[in-house]
């Protein structure tokens, strides 16, 4: 009996140490807060926007013609001249400039972006190294989503790098279409805590905008794998491997999310593909960030039979830490009485057994497809790291 009772109390140890390793971080970050440093304004700026498939899809254009020939259009050379034309006739309309990449051989690619827009593929980020190697001549560069807009001026966002002494920074993202749906308002509660992890992980980079120094940039797309999925963190990756100083400021852009539950699928599939990608393929990055990566590869991805086990073998010591973990994620997840955090366990649990497994799959499925396994290489074979390395979370 002792022995039994000793074994599931270690078979419950492993779930214990994901909560454990999700809590501490999230209670660590839950009320930091750090203002913005003042109120100057840098203009010597490039706003990149990849925009591609479809002119629909460049759907922050009142947005962006404030800053006129500040920012460029990067879009393929596989277009058809339907699609140039108009993009040409919108950006000869609000100053805009246009960048035209090479035409490629990358037809499946371009076959996905007609349809809709694309989870996969190496398209965006190749885009912004192109544009970063052939374009952009100011000294710093932000790059920005096509759906996405800030309400304050992007010169706020570039002064605050100078003023913090930051080679690139991470930014805030919050939710424009949060009461769309029940969906959207439970994604609301889950970027918010995200947005929270960035305070003591400035690393984790929003792909959605990002601001950086445009050599620093430059370098380090020039080493990206350009996989998409998990792309965005990749950068922040990269940019601690090669010794630069990351940061996170404060500064809040707004995107949408989606709202419906065929599309919140087919983005988190997509997503859970990547976070396989960042944390399998890529484990030996584990050594610079302990905590994300044993939670990640291990407990999360890892160890996923073993929470499908404890569903179908319930006992007390699971089901405490079950309990456990309800009402962690309450604790975290609270905020003026939203009777919708009751219903933020179910969410994280369907995230955790449904999309964590079949991302495994997709993983395989985006690679294969595109040719590209995403392994990340800070460093080409003999180089020495230019920079002393910088403090990562």
């Amino acid at each position: 009996m002792n022995g039994l009772l000793l074994g599931l109390l270690a078979f419950a140890a492993i779930p214990l140490l994901g909560i454990l390793i999700d809590g501490i971080a999230a209670v660590r970050a839950r009320n930091v807060q750090q203002p913005l440093l003042g109120s100057g304004h840098s203009d010597d700026f490039t706003l990149l926007v990849p925009i591609y498939g479809r002119t629909k899809y460049l759907e922050n254009v009142d947005y962006l013609r404030q800053y006129g020939e500040k920012v460029v259009l990067c879009t393929t050379g596989d277009e058809d001249r339907g699609f140039y034309r108009q993009l040409q006739e919108i950006a000869d309309r609000h100053g805009f400039r246009v960048f035209r990449d090479k035409p490629t051989r990358f037809s499946t690619e371009k076959t996905v972006t007609n349809a809709q827009r694309a989870t996969s593929g190496t398209i965006r980020d190749r885009l912004v190294r192109n544009a970063l190697r052939e374009v952009v001549q100011t000294k710093y560069v932000v790059p920005i989503d096509a759906d996405t807009f800030t309400a304050r001026p992007i010169s706020l966002l570039v002064n605050e790098l100078v003023r913090r002494e930051l080679d690139i920074a991470s930014i805030r993202l919050v939710l424009t279409n949060r009461k769309e749906s029940l969906l959207t308002k439970l994604q609301y509660h889950e970027y918010r805590l995200a947005m929270q992890l960035r305070f003591i992980a400035p690393w984790m980079i929003s792909g959605a905008c990002h601001v950086a120094k445009t050599e620093v940039l430059r370098d380090i797309m020039d080493r990206h794998s350009l996989f998409f999925q998990g792309n965005d963190m990749e950068v922040g990756i990269i940019a601690v491997a090669r010794g630069y100083n990351v940061g996170h400021i404060p500064f809040e852009v707004s995107t949408a999310v989606p709202a419906t539950p065929k599309a919140w699928f087919r983005q988190r599939l997509a997503w859970a593909g990547g976070e396989f990608r960042l944390f399998v393929p890529n484990f030996r990055y584990v050594l610079q960030h302990p905590f994300l990566w044993i939670y990640g590869g291990v407990v999360t991805i890892a160890l996923f039979p073993l929470r499908w086990f404890s569903l179908g073998n319930p006992h007390l010591p699971l089901l405490a830490i079950f309990g456990l973990y309800i009402l962690l994620v309450l604790v975290l997840h609270w905020k003026g009485r939203d009777r919708l955090m009751l219903l933020m366990p179910l969410y994280a649990l369907v995230l955790s057994l449904v999309l964590t497994p079949l991302g495994v799959i997709w993983y395989f499925v985006m690679a294969i497809r595109d040719g590209n396994f995403g392994i990340i290489r800070p460093r080409r074979k003999g180089e020495n790291i230019p920079h002393s390395p910088s403090q990562a979370a």
